[in-house]
Parts: C-alpha cells; sequence; structure tokens
C-alpha cells in the first residue's frame, strides 16, 4: 500500500492483486467512486461473458493508480517514489 496525496487529501492505494475486484467485480470500482472503472469492469465483463472477472484482478491496482497518477495525485513518501519508479518509470 502506497501513499498519494493532491491539495491535502490524502488516499491509500493497494498495489497487487485485488480481492475486493474479484470477489465483488463491477460493483467494487463503484463503491470506492471510480465509475471509469466500473464501466470499463463492465464492459470487459459483457464482452467476454464473464470470463473476465478471473483476469481483471490482476491489473485493476495498478490500473487505478495509474489514473490517479494522471489527475495530478502524487507520492507522499520516499516509500511511494521508490515503488512508482520502479514499476511505472515514474519521474517526480
Amino acid at each position: 500500500m502506497i501513499l498519494l496525496t493532491k491539495n491535502g487529501l490524502t488516499k491509500k492505494v493497494v498495489t497487487g492483486f485485488s480481492w475486493k475486484a474479484l470477489l465483488f467485480g463491477c460493483l467494487y470500482p463503484i463503491c470506492i467512486g471510480d465509475f471509469k472503472g466500473a464501466f470499463r469492469h463492465f464492459c470487459y465483463a459483457s464482452v467476454t461473458f464473464g470470463l473476465s472477472l478471473f483476469f481483471v484482478p490482476f491489473f485493476y491496482n495498478s490500473k487505478k493508480l495509474k489514473t490517479l497518477i494522471e489527475d495530478g495525485y502524487t507520492p507522499k513518501d520516499y516509500k511511494a517514489i521508490e515503488y512508482l519508479t520502479r514499476k511505472f518509470d515514474y519521474q517526480s
């Protein structure tokens, strides 16, 4: 888990496999306010007749993290900067 900040707001972002996305499917992104992610999750599930529900959890958290960074969130501590640099080639 890493911490991202924007305008004094801090968000905890889980990294790696998303058990919640596996167990709750499209409902998980809706509950955390990620409507684009929920729509994307629903479209994948519709096109693949539900098979994507077993593959999306492997990628959901990293996609959410990339989206938050694109929206202007920055790493709060050195641990977050190190992780983002190693995994996503992040430049601060």
